[in-house]
């Protein structure tokens, strides 16, 4: 028996993405295609939840009186 609780199936994603189709590159400045280029590479996987920890030594402790 698993102490640990049931886990959600991975996300499906596309393994690659067309970033022409995702944004638009309207008006072509320097600095709005960088700021594309930084939305695209830090925002990727906002969406993404956090990882299980189990509880600490102390938490269980804190949790168990």
């Amino acid at each position: 028996m698993s102490l640990l609780p049931p886990q959600p199936p991975p996300v499906r994603r596309d393994l690659m993405i067309a970033p022409h189709t995702t944004i638009s590159l309207q008006p072509r400045t320097p600095t709005h295609l960088s700021r594309a280029r930084d939305r695209l590479l830090f925002n990727a996987n906002i969406n993404d939840p956090a990882a299980y920890n189990p509880p600490t030594y102390e938490q269980a402790k804190l949790s168990a009186r």
